[in-house]
């Protein structure tokens, strides 16, 4: 009895073997669930700023189990009052993208969403606080640093609300080696009228050529009070210079209903990209 015993056990054994040695070159398997993870308030000391700083982030569903894999990253930025638990507490960011992962509506992504208090994205807007330099300097290579990101252009995407789409067409367009595309949903496209905060129109009719620029999207609620005419008058500007672009005028007011749908169509032109 003994030995019928200690020969199936090195049966099973061997069989086992052969199974690890038939699957070990093979690439992780894509797991699809239906949880992504988000880790919320998350810290960076910065030198910069001299404070730390919080974030959030989404890691897609199979982040864990696919240690090898590296995934295109979304930057997601909040507005004017917000910080960086707005995108999950009001904009339902995690189940947004889940539901666009489950459905293959884009690629397995990093959603990252920093606090940027009220400095517009830029140097010396509020009380002298470089965050641009924080940005660029600090919390960019961190990020990409010590999570699996695939940090070529063409696999990094920007995004943001009001303020926020102020800040993504501002870096979009200031750092065009960085993005590949680019969602302003209500933004304040004009920007402030200071040099730290110009006209995206602006700075995009500065270039020689457009080849080289991210794509970009304008998309704006018709009765927004506050952005909706900035939205018409740098549509109209980059229309007179030739740059091709995506303008979406809809009804809607400068609030989260208009915000959670401007994700939702974010999600799709980012996913012609990954997919």
């Amino acid at each position: 009895m003994n030995t019928v015993k200690t020969n199936i056990v090195l049966l099973l054994i061997g069989f086992i073997l052969i199974l690890s040695a038939c699957s070990e070159d093979k690439e992780p398997e894509l797991v699809i669930t239906d949880n992504v993870s988000l880790l919320s308030d998350q810290t960076i000391n910065s030198t910069v700023l001299g404070q730390t700083m919080k974030f959030n982030i989404i890691l897609p569903n199979d982040y864990y189990t696919n240690t090898n894999r590296y995934y295109p990253v979304l930057y997601l930025f909040h507005g004017m009052g917000g910080n960086n638990n707005d995108w999950a507490t009001h904009g339902n960011a995690k189940q947004l993208f889940q539901d666009a992962f489950k459905n293959e509506v884009l690629a397995p992504m990093i959603v990252v969403m920093p606090d940027a208090f009220n400095t517009f994205y830029v140097d010396g807007y509020q009380n002298g606080l470089k965050y641009e330099s924080y940005f660029w300097e600090e919390f960019l290579p961190s990020i990409e640093r010590e999570y699996r990101v695939d940090a070529k252009r063409e696999n990094r995407f920007i995004a943001g609300l009001s303020m926020g789409g102020f800040g993504a067409s501002y870096y979009a367009f200031t750092y065009p080696d960085k993005f590949t595309y680019c969602y302003s949903m209500s933004g304040a496209v004009e920007g402030i009228g200071s040099d730290s905060t110009p006209s995206i129109a602006d700075i995009i009719k500065a270039y020689k050529s457009f080849g080289d620029l991210p794509g970009y999207t304008m998309d704006c609620g018709t009765s927004d009070p506050l952005v909706f005419t900035s939205n018409q008058s740098v549509h109209a500007k980059l229309l007179d210079a030739g740059f091709d672009h995506e303008y979406i005028e809809r009804e809607g007011v400068h609030d989260w209903v208009f915000w959670r749908k401007a994700l939702e169509m974010a999600l799709e032109r980012i996913g012609q990209y990954t997919n």
